[in-house]
């Protein structure tokens, strides 16, 4: 009885050590967040589809014959607020992203070939190549000049 008695101890001893290092295991972070859940993850959308819509209320809202146009993608995730100034043509482009930073730029083009530049090279036209082309069709009618 006397030779149990310290096995059990022991055990009893790995056992709580266990769950000491257990309870106390740092996460590693390449382990990343833990996978949500299905109604979880239904609600984070709802509020981010909230939020995209909210972040785009800044922007003005498209008036006929007033020289402003706004354009935002299917998917909420990206607008272009186009309008006509005195010295050029101004164009405020904002993402909002389901995942990473929201941005926001804003230029002037002074002449349509930079305006057409800059529209062949933006990134938009692959991820919303019908946003794209209706945010060229819109700053050539504001230009004044069909496309």
């Amino acid at each position: 009885m006397d030779s149990k008695e310290p096995d059990d101890s022991a055990d009893e001893r790995a056992h709580r050590c266990a769950v000491f290092r257990a309870s106390h295991k740092r996460l590693d972070p390449i382990d990343g967040p833990r996978v949500l859940g299905a109604k979880r993850y239904a609600l984070q959308a709802q509020k981010r589809r909230q939020a995209v819509v909210d972040w785009h209320v800044g922007l003005f809202r498209t008036e006929p014959g007033s020289g402003r146009c706004l354009l935002i993608s299917t998917d909420g995730t990206v607008a272009f607020a186009i309008s006509r100034t005195a010295s050029g043509l101004f164009v405020e482009k904002r993402s909002c992203p389901i995942i990473g930073p929201r941005t926001a730029h804003a230029t002037v083009f002074m002449n349509e070939s930079t305006f057409d530049h800059w529209c062949d090279i933006e990134p938009t036209r692959f991820e919303d190549p019908l946003l794209c082309d209706q945010l060229r069709r819109r700053g050539h009618e504001l230009f004044g000049t069909p496309v």
